[in-house]
């Protein structure tokens, strides 16, 4: 396939999704941490869509009910299938609205590290809002959580100063630390401005997350109308990523290393990822898109 084939493909499959000015302004969406663009280095959609043949598009859970006018009074909880790619808000045994979304990039499972691209399968709760991050609206989860905490400590990723702040947060109820091995700025969030922006807005399917749960811009905003702090989240399902090196010797060298490194965080901070792991991947499959 040529080159000038290829990319005429991609914009117009951008278009579907409302994409403005993508190749010379898009912001990155490989990461989900709330910081400023101009403090982290990243890509866009286009440039991974450039390097690698098209994905096989899994099918996402169409629309319920995109359109919520005014926040729901009584308390709802939300319950993501990563394996559906589907968020379904719920009022008790009431399914209120189901909205289509994007997972990590490594898939879901119920262990992950800082930099894997795992979005995390477990029970968590809503540990803050921000309304106006680079993502729209991004609804911060209390990851990691005591299970998340007691395998890390058995795995020798945490260290157990570590593992016994994150307990002591999550049994007061607040956010857990987020700078630890574990990993952090977990969310749920839009796509962004470079998107559209209304009702029809869509969501770019399929796994492109550092770990988040990633809504159409008008998703995200209509979920945030819906939730406070202290929301329950359940992320359930288990989806193979493209790569599975928590086991590998490699892996726990690595991060229990990260672990004594960690000990010395400045509270509050959140520890920026020393490997750049979708970057290693996409340079191994670049080869095979010179078709």
């Amino acid at each position: 396939m040529s080159g000038d084939i290829w990319e005429s493909r991609v914009i117009r499959k951008f278009k579907g999704w409302g994409l403005l000015g993508v190749i010379p302004g898009a912001l990155g969406l490989a990461g989900c941490a709330t910081t400023p663009l101009s403090s982290v280095p990243v890509h866009s959609v286009a440039y991974y869509a450039a390097q690698i043949p098209p994905p096989v598009v899994q099918p996402v859970a169409p629309v319920v009910s995109p359109v919520i006018s005014a926040p729901v009074a009584q308390s709802v909880h939300i319950v993501i299938s990563t394996d559906t790619h589907s968020l379904m808000i719920y009022k008790g045994a009431t399914v209120l609205a189901t909205y289509p979304v994007a997972i990590g990039f490594n898939g879901a499972a119920p262990k992950r590290m800082r930099g894997d691209d795992i979005t995390p399968i477990g029970r968590y709760h809503i540990g803050w809002v921000s309304r106006d991050t680079r993502y729209g609206p991004f609804m911060g989860l209390t990851y990691p959580n005591r299970k998340n905490a007691a395998w890390g400590l058995r795995e020798g990723i945490i260290t157990r100063t570590q593992y016994r702040a994150i307990v002591a947060a999550v049994d007061a109820g607040h956010t857990p630390p987020q700078n630890t091995p574990l990993g952090g700025e977990i969310g749920i969030h839009g796509m962004g401005p470079q998107f559209a922006d209304g009702p029809q807005s869509k969501v770019f399917p399929g796994r492109w997350t550092a770990g988040c749960v990633a809504l159409s811009n008008w998703d995200a905003r209509q979920i945030a109308a819906m939730v406070r702090v202290g929301t329950l989240v359940e992320i359930v399902g288990n989806v193979r990523g493209f790569r599975r090196n928590l086991e590998s010797a490699s892996a726990d060298a690595r991060y229990k290393s990260a672990a004594v490194l960690n000990t010395t965080a400045t509270p509050g901070t959140v520890a920026k990822p020393q490997d750049t792991a979708m970057d290693t991947l996409l340079a191994a499959l670049a080869p095979s898109a010179a078709h």
